[in-house]
C-alpha cells in the first residue's frame, strides 16, 4: 500500500539543519562542554542571537535585569533550554505548515512541538528522574516524521487508518504500523541521523510512542511531554487511546498520573509566553 523505502529514502532527504544546532547537539551530548564552546557558536547564527537575547529578556524567561550579551543569555536561559531553542529556530518554517493527513491546520504541529518542549523542560519539578540534555530538543522534534509521512498518505490510506483507529480501537501510532509497516517515530529517527544528531536524542524520537522498547529514560521523558502537550489542547488526538501514558514510564521517571495532569496545566497556563518568543 505504501512504499516503505521510498519512504526511508525521502526521510533521509530532507533538508539539513543549520549547522549551530548540530554544534550545540554535539556539545550538549558531552559532558566536556564548556560556556566558551557555547558562546561560539550561538554567536555565528544571527538568527539564534536574535531569538536568544530575546527569550532571556521575555515574560517568560521572568528575568529582572536586561540581558544585552549572548554569555548573559545563555547562563539566564541554560545550556538545555539554549538547544531547545536552537532546534526550534532550525525548524519553525517546516513545523508551521498544515498537515491535513494528520488533522493539523496551518500553525498547529509548531503549536503541538512547542508545547511539548516546554513540558520536557517542566518535567524535572514534576519526576524524581535525572534527564538528559538531549530531551528537551528530543521532545520538540518528537513529530518530525509527520512531515514526510504525510506526502505519502493518500485518501484510501487514510480512510484505512481511519478504520483501524474507529473500528479496531487502534491507537494512531497502531494503525499506522499495522497498515503502513512503519510509524512516523521511526521517520522522525531517520530525519534526526541524517541531520546528525545525537543518538539519544534520536532514540527519544523513534520510542516516544512506545518507550517500553527501549527503555531509555529520554523516551520516557518524550513520550510523557508528547501526552501532556496533548492533555493541553495541543496536536490532535484521533483516540483516547493516544491519551494513554505508559504506566512503566511514569514508574521510572518517579511520576503519578496526577502529576502528569499538573504538568499538562502547567504547560497550558504558560504555552502562549513562550511562543511569542518565535514570533516575527
Amino acid at each position: 500500500m505504501i512504499d516503505v523505502k521510498a519512504l526511508s529514502g525521502a526521510a533521509q532527504h530532507i533538508e539539513a539543519l543549520p549547522a549551530s544546532v548540530t554544534r550545540l547537539s554535539a556539545l550538549m551530548a558531552d559532558d566536556r562542554w564548556t560556556l566558551n564552546d557555547v558562546e561560539e557558536v550561538v554567536k555565528l547564527d544571527q538568527a539564534l542571537t536574535m531569538r536568544l537575547l530575546r527569550a532571556a529578556n521575555s515574560a517568560a524567561s521572568a528575568s529582572a535585569m536586561p540581558i544585552a550579551t549572548v554569555r548573559d543569555a545563555v547562563v539566564r536561559m541554560g545550556a538545555k533550554s539554549l538547544l531547545s531553542m536552537a532546534t526550534a529556530v532550525g525548524v519553525q518554517k517546516r513545523l508551521q505548515r498544515a498537515l491535513p493527513e494528520y488533522g493539523l491546520s496551518e500553525g498547529e504541529l509548531w503549536r503541538h512541538s512547542v508545547a511539548a518542549a516546554l513540558a520536557a523542560e517542566t518535567l524535572p519539578r514534576f519526576c524524581g528522574a535525572a534527564l538528559p540534555g538531549e530531551t528537551f530538543a528530543a521532545a520538540l522534534l518528537h513529530d518530525v516524521g509527520k512531515l514526510v509521512m504525510a506526502r505519502f498518505l493518500d485518501e484510501q490510506i487514510l480512510r484505512v487508518l481511519a478504520e483501524g483507529r474507529e473500528q479496531g480501537g487502534l491507537s494512531s501510532l497502531l494503525a499506522e504500523t499495522e497498515v503502513l509497516q512503519v510509524h512516523h517515530g521511526e521517520l522522525g529517527g531517520l530525519i534526526a541521523q541524517h541531520w546528525q544528531l545525537p543518538e539519544r536524542m534520536v532514540t527519544g524520537i523513534i520510542y516516544h510512542h512506545t518507550p517500553d522498547q527501549t527503555r531509555d529514560i529520554i523516551a520516557d521523558a518524550v513520550h510523557v511531554a508528547n501526552v501532556s502537550a496533548k492533555l493541553a489542547g495541543t496536536g490532535y488526538t484521533a483516540s483516547e487511546a493516544d491519551l494513554q501514558v505508559t504506566p512503566s514510564s511514569l514508574e521510572r521517571l518517579g511520576m503519578t498520573h496526577e502529576a502528569v495532569l499538573e504538568l499538562s496545566s502547567d504547560v497550558a497556563a504558560r504555552l502562549e509566553k513562550v511562543l511569542a518568543v518565535y514570533d516575527a
